[in-house]
């Protein structure tokens, strides 16, 4: 992966990845009272670089990249889930979760 002159990191360079997520059934409401669950302003999660969050027609929409899959898959087990789950409840675990794009990066940016 190439990484602007600007700065040099080295676990970014290795495996950074993209996930965008569009929810196509839960709200924005329902964005913020799962991440106020998962705690994830006070204690962002290991291995995350950025994240971004809006709403487009009443939907959440979001943008993330990580040090690797690896991490995000652990944040997605073992924080986001139990949040969805006492926030949203057991039948938001049967549907799954949001449409997802996701990919390695191969340039990245960071001023």
């Amino acid at each position: 992966m190439k990484v602007s002159p600007w700065q040099s990191y080295e676990a970014e360079a290795k495996m950074a990845w993209v996930q965008i997520q569009k929810a196509q059934e839960a709200s924005w409401d329902d964005y913020e009272r799962v991440s106020q669950a998962a705690g994830v302003d006070e204690n962002p999660p290991e291995g995350l670089i950025l994240h971004a969050a809006g709403e487009e027609n009443g939907r959440w929409r979001s943008v993330s990249v990580w040090e690797s899959q690896a991490a995000y898959e652990r944040f997605r087990d073992q924080r986001i889930m139990p949040a969805v789950k006492q926030e949203i409840g057991e039948d938001a675990m049967t549907t799954g979760p949001p449409p997802q794009e996701s990919f390695e990066v191969k340039h990245m940016v960071k001023p």
